[in-house]
């Protein structure tokens, strides 16, 4: 088969460009050795950042300046206003709740947000506060950052993808192919004893951790970094509830929600408690995380809460002391494209540089008719990962201790 574009790595920066470069009239597959979204995509808390968490030093980060713009974008294509059309996503919320630890750094931090965000918290009065922050010290903002669940949004672009997905064996299931020049001609992929060799202009790795096995098979080894987050699970009689408890310059505390398949809620809960956590046991991060719930919300009661956490790594391109990039990072070696997007709200922004880069640096034009790869009929598509909470096999008290064993269970 001979195709413009191989797409390796089905996570949310290789389904949006993928969608992008269709719609353009580009001839684009995507291959995945594993499921949708697996790892970092369907493992995020799903929120669609506009620069908050990078604004509450008082000041307009590059990071900030490069992410506000995003809300307003996603907004737009999770109503059906715009392309990709992702209206059939489930949305968690329309906004989050913002508060504050009685910290004046807190307050200065909340200001410096309000002065530089595009999308800009609003204090909302007491008699308004959702009754899980009717005890908080302070003030409590909305912001109208949207969040989503990455499961929904990751079966929205399955369905708008099909045909154009493929899943191939999850050992050896890529193999890149190039000229001594190192330009890559072809990629060749197996699945269940088949063998296909797909011809190519160009391959865009946007396998996440996966891009530094797939550089270094394609001989462009890239300094690629982990920032390791231990994530916190909760579930129980919770209320659906999503937002970010601010601490001076940092979120102490981000929490989402989204339901079981038996109707209960589970939380997950992020910011500076899953990046300290890195550093503590799964029951010593659960007894610190039940003691932040306290301390943060007050209203909370947590003697029917069971808590487990789960490991996820952020990948992307090596930066000075390892810290978190400004924004999308594209590196070209030749014809192959190796993209991080750094944060979920950056798909689109991924999607369009590296369109930019195909047509400016590889001068590769799309075609602009409709293109239907008849090859891949009968192949099989890669499935949407599960949830976190999904793969759970013990759940624990706050105090760390397993729960008995007739409700040790997966959710």
């Amino acid at each position: 088969m001979e195709v413009d574009v191989v797409i390796v790595g089905g996570g949310i920066a290789g389904l949006w460009t993928l969608d992008h470069l269709r719609r353009q009239g580009y001839r684009a597959v995507l291959v995945e050795n594993r499921a949708l979204g697996y790892g970092q995509t369907v493992s995020s808390q799903g929120i669609i950042h506009g620069g908050l968490k990078y604004s509450l030093k008082g000041v307009l980060t590059a990071s900030a300046d490069e992410i506000r713009e995003m809300p307003v974008l996603w907004r737009d294509c999770l109503s059906g206003v715009a392309e990709p059309n992702l209206s059939k996503t489930a949305i968690r919320s329309h906004s989050c709740y913002l508060w504050q630890t009685r910290a004046l750094a807190s307050q200065a931090g909340m200001l410096g947000a309000q002065l530089n965000l595009r999308v800009k918290p609003k204090e909302i009065p007491e008699a308004q506060r959702p009754e899980i922050l009717r005890e908080t010290p302070g003030h409590v903002y909305r912001l109208d950052e949207q969040v989503l669940s990455p499961a929904s949004l990751l079966e929205c672009f399955r369905s708008r993808l099909a045909g154009y997905l493929l899943k191939v064996d999850e050992a050896e299931g890529i193999s890149l192919e190039q000229e001594k020049s190192g330009q890559i001609t072809s990629v060749v992929l197996r699945q269940n004893g088949r063998e296909m060799t797909v011809h190519c202009r160009a391959v865009v790795l946007s396998a996440g951790a996966g891009n530094a096995l797939l550089s270094k098979e394609s001989g462009r080894e890239h300094a690629m970094q982990l920032r390791p987050l231990h994530m916190t699970l909760a579930r129980g009689p919770l209320p659906m509830f999503q937002g970010h408890c601010i601490d001076g310059a940092k979120t102490r505390l981000t929490v989402t929600s989204d339901y079981l398949r038996d109707g209960r809620v589970v939380w997950q809960l992020g910011g500076n408690l899953a990046e300290q956590g890195t550093k503590q046991q799964p029951d010593e991060l659960i007894r610190h995380a039940a003691a932040e719930l306290q301390e943060t919300l007050p209203a909370i009661d947590l003697d029917e809460v069971e808590f487990a956490t789960y490991r996820i790594d952020r990948a992307e391109k090596q930066v000075r002391l390892g810290l978190r990039p400004d924004s999308p990072q594209i590196l070209r070696h030749g014809n192959a494209l190796t993209c991080w997007p750094t944060k979920l709200a950056f798909a689109p922004r991924c999607a369009e540089r590296i369109s930019a880069m195909l047509e400016k640096d590889l001068r590769i034009k799309a075609g602009g008719e409709e293109w239907t790869p008849d090859e891949l009929a009968d192949w099989s598509m890669p499935a949407v990962a599960a949830s976190p909470w999904e793969a759970v096999e013990t759940w624990y008290t706050a105090d760390g201790s397993p729960v008995p064993g007739e409700f040790r269970r997966a959710s």
